[in-house]
């Protein structure tokens, strides 16, 4: 005798099982078409009124859009990694993640792309973890860029990407920042100075230097 609990269970299995052979028919020949079918879901998906609803179907193209390769790809990634849902955004940049490990020029040109326009703030910040995560020098370039950025969570994120990517060859640069005083919002205690209150980009700045200094010897 099942109890309501186990049928419920066995909804769950059931529609897992035919998520997983809906995915496969969908990328079965897969080519351009499909790509461009991804592109037409994402427009209508960013378009949905209910945020859930929204939320779900891009959670779902950014996983599917890992089975593909080209700058669209990496395009229409980078246009979630700027959503306003964490979920979303967590989805892209673990897609991007991958494609960066596997492909990274083609990441690399996206995120120029992405820089040169400065308009995708969301995006922006998320980026450097990411590139950080990736660890390719040419990382290293993308995230100095950032550190020009008008926006203070932009060059923040760069700076401790740059920390994570740990290369004394950007002391200079980072030097330049030293005395910031730009807040920079965090919900991270660890981040705030000994002094309290909210930190700076120079206190972030710093921090990074004398990291990056004990690496350097």
């Amino acid at each position: 005798m099942t109890s309501p609990l186990d049928d419920r269970l066995s909804t769950v299995f059931a529609a897992d099982r035919a998520l997983r052979i809906a995915e496969l028919e969908f990328l079965d020949d897969s080519g351009p078409a499909h790509l461009a079918a991804l592109a037409r879901a994402l427009d209508a998906a960013l378009a949905l009124e209910d945020a859930e609803e929204s939320g779900i179907r891009c959670i779902r193209i950014a996983d599917l859009l890992g089975e593909f390769q080209g700058p669209e790809v990496v395009t229409a990634l980078l246009r979630l990694l700027d959503n306003d849902e964490p979920t979303v955004r967590e989805a892209a940049g673990s897609t991007l993640l991958d494609l960066g490990y596997s492909r990274w020029a083609e990441v690399a040109r996206g995120v120029e792309k992405l820089i040169d326009d400065g308009k995708a703030l969301t995006a922006l910040k998320e980026v450097p973890f990411v590139l950080g995560e990736i660890g390719e020098p040419g990382g290293v370039k993308l995230c100095v860029r950032l550190l020009k950025h008008a926006d203070s969570g932009v060059v923040a994120s760069a700076v401790e990407s740059l920390a994570m990517l740990g290369d004394p060859a950007v002391l200079r640069d980072l030097e330049k920042l030293r005395n910031d005083k730009r807040i920079v919002e965090s919900d991270d205690d660890a981040d705030a100075p000994e002094g309290g209150g909210s930190p700076t980009v120079g206190d972030l700045v710093n921090d990074v230097i004398e990291h990056l200094r004990s690496i350097k010897g």
